[in-house]
């Protein structure tokens, strides 16, 4: 759970800053937190581009967990989809919720009165790209840790069996009817 934290938070902050010192002219303001003036623009911008990021990565982060080690993005050998779009689908209230959460920052980011009033943050643009773009390298460094992680406990078990059979070792051997149903 740090390394996805650490990842969220490094890809956050960098979508703040990327905005406030790359895209903007890195003036961030003055009394910003008390009143919205024209100087705040690119502060207000970069709030919003930073919270879209934050919400967006949480919510993934939810599907992302549903398997601490396999791949969000495995196929299932026995049918066309992906197993993604069958393990999202099978949490009816995980599924909702983060439609809802998806749903939700269109109004905190565009109506006015929210957005500057209560948010302190403005509508973004061009801006959700760098959301994409942090989206993108969100699913790739959890799949590469989720990699890492599987790598490291198949070697362990390895290892830990030195040749040994995991049946002969528990005790238990597989009938043949659920061996069919593994070889399928």
């Amino acid at each position: 759970m740090v390394v996805y934290g650490l990842w969220v938070a490094t890809l956050c902050l960098s979508s703040f800053t990327v905005v406030v010192y790359v895209f903007g002219n890195g003036n961030l303001g003055e009394n910003c937190n008390n009143t919205f003036t024209p100087a705040c623009k690119t502060v207000y911008r970069a709030r919003a581009t930073c919270f879209a990021c934050l919400t967006w990565l949480a919510l993934f982060l939810a599907w992302e967990l549903t398997d601490f080690r396999g791949s969000f993005f495995r196929l299932r050998p026995w049918s066309k989809l992906p197993y993604c779009v069958y393990r999202i689908w099978r949490n009816q209230f995980l599924f909702w919720a983060v439609i809802a959460g998806f749903v939700t920052i269109f109004p905190t980011l565009y109506i006015p009165v929210i957005n500057h009033e209560v948010f302190k943050q403005d509508g973004i643009s061009w801006e959700w790209g760098i959301v994409f773009v942090a989206a993108l390298l969100f699913f790739s460094g959890v799949e590469t840790w989720k990699g890492i992680k599987r790598f490291y406990f198949r070697r362990r078990e390895r290892r830990n069996l030195d040749g040994e059979d995991l049946e002969a070792r528990t005790g238990v051997r597989p009938s043949s009817a659920m061996v069919e149903f593994h070889v399928r």
